[in-house]
C-alpha cells in the first residue's frame, strides 16, 4: 500500500474509533486540500460530515495546539471556527485532528463586513490595557509548522522583539539565509520596538489574535458567514492580525472599513504595519526561502522610516 494511502487509512480509523464509529458507518472518504503542510480528507459518515486533517511527520502535539487555538477563539463567542470533534494522542502513529465540516459558499459584501465586525469584537474582548495587561500565551504553539514561542509578558514591545523577531532572524542568519546587512536592519527594528510599537499597544491593551490571518485561513460558509481556520493564537496587539491580512491581499476593503467603524485604530497604524508584517515575512523566509528574506528587510527599513 502507498505510504500516503496507508496514513489516510490509519487516520480515518483512529478518528472514527475516537467518536465511536464503525467502518460500516463510513459512507465516503474523499481527499481535499489540507494546506501546504498537512493532508486533508472529507469524511462522510452516518453521523454527519467531518474534515479530517493528518500529518505522518508530526507528533500529536502538532494538532493539539491547533485544537486549543480553535477552542480559545470559539470561547469568545465573537467569531466562528470549525468545532473540534476529536484529536489524536501520543499513541497514534499518525497525528490527526477531526473537525466539523464547513460547507463553503461564496462571500458577498455582507460576509466581508461581518468579518470586519467580528474581528473587532474578537480583539476587543480581551479586556483593557494598563500595567497588569499580559501579552503572550500559556504555552508555546506553532505558526505553520514552525515553533512559536510564547509565555507571558507585561512588555509587548519586548515580547515582539524577543519571542517573534529575534529568534527567527538569528536562525535565518545562522543558516546563511539572512545576509548581515539585512540582519542588521531587522535587529534595528527589534531594538526600537518599544518606541515603534509600545504606545499604541499600551493604549489598546492585549487582544486575542488569530495569529495567522491571511486570506487562505478564512472560509465563508453557505450563506456567507465567515469561518476562521488554522490559528496561531496568542494575546497581542490587535494590529498584528490586520497587518497580516494586508500583507498578502485577498481581503475586501469592506473588512477594514467595518473593523474601523466598530473600533477605530490608533493614529500611526500605517507606520506600524511594516513592523508587524516583519514577523510573517521572516516565517515565510524560514519555511519557503526565495525572496522573503529580502522582503523582510524591506519591511524592516519601512518600519524604521527608510
Amino acid at each position: 500500500m502507498e505510504p500516503s494511502r496507508g496514513s489516510t487509512a490509519i487516520a480515518v480509523e483512529r478518528a472514527c474509533r475516537a467518536i465511536g464509529l464503525e467502518s460500516s458507518d463510513i459512507l465516503s472518504v474523499r481527499p481535499v486540500g489540507g494546506g501546504c503542510i498537512n493532508q486533508g480528507t472529507a469524511l462522510r459518515t452516518t453521523r454527519g460530515d467531518f474534515f479530517l486533517k493528518w500529518n505522518r511527520e508530526a507528533d500529536h502535539r502538532f494538532f493539539r495546539v491547533e485544537a486549543e487555538g480553535l477552542e480559545a477563539l470559539a470561547a469568545t463567542g465573537s467569531v466562528r471556527v470549525p468545532s473540534v470533534i476529536a484529536a489524536g494522542g501520543p499513541g497514534d502513529e499518525v497525528a490527526w485532528l477531526l473537525l466539523e465540516w464547513v460547507e463553503e459558499g461564496r462571500p458577498g459584501r455582507g460576509g466581508w463586513i461581518r468579518l470586519g465586525r467580528e474581528l473587532a469584537a474578537l480583539h476587543r474582548g480581551a479586556g483593557p490595557g494598563g500595567p497588569d495587561a499580559r501579552f503572550g500565551w500559556s504555552g508555546d504553539n506553532l505558526i505553520g509548522s514552525l515553533p512559536q514561542p510564547n509565555g507571558w509578558s507585561h512588555d509587548w514591545a519586548g515580547f515582539w522583539a524577543e519571542r517573534r523577531i529575534r529568534p527567527l532572524a538569528r536562525e535565518l542568519r545562522a543558516r546563511g539565509a539572512l545576509p548581515a546587512a539585512q540582519a542588521a536592519v531587522v535587529e534595528a527594528v527589534a531594538e526600537r520596538a518599544d518606541e515603534l510599537l509600545g504606545p499604541a499597544a499600551a493604549a489598546d491593551g492585549p487582544s486575542l489574535l488569530h495569529g495567522d490571518l491571511w486570506s487562505g485561513n478564512v472560509l465563508f460558509a453557505r450563506g456567507g458567514a465567515p469561518v476562521l481556520i488554522d490559528p496561531a493564537v496568542y494575546a497581542g496587539h490587535r494590529e498584528v492580525d490586520l497587518a497580516m491580512a494586508d500583507l498578502f491581499g485577498g481581503f475586501s476593503g469592506a473588512v477594514r472599513e467595518a473593523y474601523e467603524d466598530a473600533w477605530p485604530l490608533q493614529p500611526g497604524h500605517r507606520r506600524r504595519r511594516p513592523a508587524y508584517q516583519l514577523y510573517p515575512l521572516l516565517v515565510h523566509a524560514r519555511l519557503f526561502g526565495g525572496g522573503y528574506a529580502a522582503s523582510a528587510a524591506a519591511a524592516a527599513r519601512a518600519a524604521l522610516g527608510g
